[in-house]
């Protein structure tokens, strides 16, 4: 599992790539933890390079959007391949987040809003 962070903007966007399961759930759940209890308030997660995600990711994600929701801000979800899409939706994330094709649209939606 790799986890990359950068600034488009002022938004903060986070890559995943590879497998967010029951096994990277955790090192990654500290690193979400730490963002989402911190001063970003608007976050795009990118899951373009994410091949698989189990229930144990799919409450990482989640954890993330309630921190962030908690202090005013909001999670987009952006670039989530077929498979994992299917998961989200299976999910009902995508009434839950906002789903996009793109980063950029993830990212120009906040400045939509």
């Amino acid at each position: 599992m790799q986890f990359a962070t950068r600034k488009v903007q002022d938004v903060l966007v986070i890559e995943l790539s590879g497998r967010l399961d029951s096994h990277t759930a955790g090192d990654v759940g500290d690193r979400i933890d730490a963002i989402g209890t911190g001063a970003e308030t608007r976050c795009v997660l990118n899951l373009g390079g994410l091949d698989y995600v189990s229930s144990a990711g799919l409450r990482v994600i989640l954890r993330l959007s309630r921190l962030l929701k908690s202090h005013g801000g909001e999670l987009k979800i952006s670039n989530a391949r077929d498979m994992v899409a299917a998961v989200l939706e299976t999910a009902g994330f995508d009434s839950l987040l906002r789903m996009h094709a793109t980063e950029q649209e993830a990212v120009d939606a906040f400045a939509a809003a």
